[in-house]
């Protein structure tokens, strides 16, 4: 009897701080979304089951999404599951991706390419006017080391691009942030460093939630992170415009203190069109519903680029606008419905 007793005692200090943990979970979800914006609305339909999101552009420069949306599914299959989006190779939107070993090897790079049309941009490439974002170096040495009247100029460029990239990337695991690249495409270089720097410095959230995450990607790879694992990786994605080569240094997250969450860092190292810098973070909150496990993701990005800057600003920006929100909105949806699609 009083091992009954006791069991049953047991059982409900479980069952209470596992109520409790969701409880919490779900306050902080709220809290998160009140804070960026979100309406009653918005929120009763998180609640519902929907992805929710929303977009704004708070300086000339910058834009940031976020969305939201509840799984029915562990946190860690969700985890692995968005790892997997990343790399996954439609044909469409990501036209081909690879991952950097350390160091990095030539056969990391083997599908990176540029297209004969941006090969015809290159040519024409010099320091302040440029179709692709180079460094001031990188186009001068692009200029000077490939025979542009060779009949293979395509695979010369890209055998000069896949090396550059390795170069890269080799030098920034190395000395880290020094290593960004002063993009020097346009009459006035930008600086990967600064633009970085300045997209931390708005990102409250990412203090707030995730201090030793962000110290660590400031610091790296001077630092240690424990429950932390790096993957860089490059990307070539088609969104309507020109496609964009981007290489990202990218850290899987969990804490070893809180066993409720994970996270998973997108720090944009270099992109060949558009973006000046992006960061993007997505939080994986554990909690039950029902007694059914589910996971509360929430995504943010923050970017900076060209298109939010000049001409006709405002009209560009709103356009942008919806289409960041709408894409956010639509990849959290089909991740919540891949995932519990699969779910017993």
């Amino acid at each position: 009897m009083i091992q009954v007793i006791v069991s049953a005692s047991v059982f409900a200090v479980a069952w209470l701080a596992l109520t409790q943990g969701t409880t919490d979970a779900i306050r902080e979800v709220h809290q998160y979304l009140t804070s960026n914006s979100f309406t009653a609305e918005e929120i009763a339909r998180f609640d519902g089951g929907e992805s929710v999101a929303t977009a704004a552009t708070p300086g000339s420069g910058e834009m940031i999404a976020i969305a939201a949306v509840k799984i029915h599914a562990p946190r860690d299959r969700v985890l692995d599951y968005y790892g997997q989006m990343i790399s996954y190779v439609d044909g469409t939107t990501t036209l081909a991706f690879g991952r950097f070993s350390t160091p990095p090897a030539p056969g990391d790079v083997q599908d990176l390419s540029f297209d004969r049309e941006e090969v015809e941009d290159l040519r024409a490439c010099k320091p302040g006017k440029c179709d692709i974002r180079l460094s001031g170096a990188g186009i001068e040495a692009l200029r000077s080391s490939v025979d542009w009247s060779a009949p293979d100029v395509v695979e010369r460029v890209n055998a000069f691009a896949r090396k550059a990239a390795l170069d890269y990337v080799t030098a920034y695991q190395s000395r880290g942030d020094p290593a960004l690249v002063t993009y020097n495409d346009r009459s006035k270089p930008v600086s990967l460093l600064q633009q970085w720097r300045g997209i931390v410095g708005n990102a409250a959230h990412f203090q707030e939630y995730a201090p030793e995450l962000k110290a660590y990607l400031e610091q790296y790879p001077g630092g240690s992170l424990s429950g932390g694992r790096d993957v860089l990786y490059w990307v070539k994605e088609n969104y309507g415009l020109k496609p964009v080569i981007s290489i990202v240094h990218g850290v899987i997250y969990q804490p070893p203190s809180r066993a409720d969450r994970a996270f998973v860092a997108q720090k944009q190292i270099f992109a060949s069109h558009y973006y000046d810098a992006s960061l993007a973070m997505a939080t994986l909150l554990s909690a039950t519903e029902n007694g059914v496990p589910v996971t509360y993701l929430m995504y943010a990005n923050r970017s900076r680029g060209d298109l939010l800057r000049g001409g006709f600003g405002g009209v560009k920006r709103n356009v942008l606008q919806s289409q960041a929100r709408k894409a956010a909105q639509e990849t959290l949806g089909v991740i919540k419905r891949q995932l519990e699609a699969a779910v017993p």
